[in-house]
């Protein structure tokens, strides 16, 4: 039963016959076998095959729900079991967005296989709402993010804050006379603009320049558009993107304004092809998390790994408040 239930699982994801196949290595009427085995078992076909992608029947909506329930008791079984040797066998997945995995999660990761050499460790490099639905299908056990709302069902691991800045190409006129508030390449390296003593910039100068913005989705495209109008303005959206380190680049060809993650430039070649802005706004601040599902197994390796990274349990830290 339990392999059915695998098989069946996984064409729900993939919601296709061949692309669920392909995963699982195996030939698409094997696959066929196995669902057409499932749906045998309990009476009722399981998906509508009429469709496309495949959608479920009314009673493969109850068996789905049932298996997400059973493949998370075993899951967290398995890893009861694998902790009983102390983190010398193990697997740990974690995820993150292009920026974190690159500059942050790779650090800590190459440091933790140090340490556990014999824990097997996976990466993903998605945007947050794949994240999301990774960590609660249990396809990963930690993402790094920011944009976690209560009604995504994690626990929150509180990493450190991060600023945004307004990165504005150098050559535009607007810099002229807004040279009090300029931040260089260098300033932002040596966390100058972490200084409450240095003056932030009114956004209202910005109001008619063209902007580049990630894509809707993304925390910093509706962050962004929030401190604009809270400045008095809509901006004008030029180049919509996926990735934060590609609208950087296309920022420096002097293509628009772009919202940066001041936590940026350190890991970047130096450049002198923007001039950087504080924000004052309070949305110019947001918290990084580690976060896994709510009421999972929290295994050895995640423990050691969100120890390791420093994170601290917000839950605990809003009880020491109180």
């Amino acid at each position: 039963m339990m392999n059915e239930l695998k098989y069946v699982y996984e064409v729900y994801q993939e919601r296709s016959f061949s692309k669920a196949a392909k995963k699982l290595y195996i030939t698409q009427p094997a696959l066929s076998a196995m669902v057409k085995k499932a749906e045998m078992e309990i009476g009722q076909p399981i998906f509508d095959r009429s469709t496309i992608p495949l959608t479920l029947t009314d009673a493969g909506r109850y068996y789905i729900a049932s298996a997400k329930k059973i493949l998370f008791i075993q899951k967290n079984m398995t890893s009861y079991f694998q902790d009983l040797q102390h983190l010398q066998t193990g697997h740990l997945s974690i995820g993150g967005s292009s920026f974190f995995c690159t500059y942050i999660l790779s650090k800590q990761v190459g440091r933790f296989q140090k340490r556990y050499p014999g824990i097997t460790i996976d990466m993903v490099e998605s945007n947050v709402q794949e994240l999301k639905k990774r960590v609660a299908d249990d396809t990963l056990n930690l993402i790094m993010e920011t944009a976690f709302f209560e009604n995504d069902h994690l626990k929150k691991y509180f990493c450190c804050y991060e600023d945004i800045l307004l990165g504005v190409p150098a050559p535009f006129q607007i810099n002229r006379g807004l040279e009090k508030y300029a931040l260089s390449f260098r300033d932002i390296c040596e966390k100058k603009n972490e200084n409450p003593i240095f003056p932030a910039v009114p956004l209202q100068f910005f109001k008619d320049l063209p902007f580049l913005m990630l894509k809707e989705g993304n925390d910093l495209y509706y962050r962004g558009i929030s401190i604009c109008k809270n400045a008095g303005f809509n901006p004008r959206i030029a180049i919509k993107l996926d990735q934060i380190l590609t609208a950087f680049y296309i920022a420096c060809t002097g293509a628009g304004a772009v919202f940066i993650r001041a936590s940026m430039p350190p890991y970047l070649p130096m450049t002198n092809q923007l001039i950087y802005y504080k924000l004052s706004d309070p949305l110019a601040r947001r918290e990084v998390y580690l976060a896994h599902k709510q009421g999972c197994y929290v295994t050895n390796a995640m423990a050691a790994f969100l120890k390791m990274s420093g994170a601290k349990d917000t839950q605990c830290c809003q009880e020491k408040k109180i």
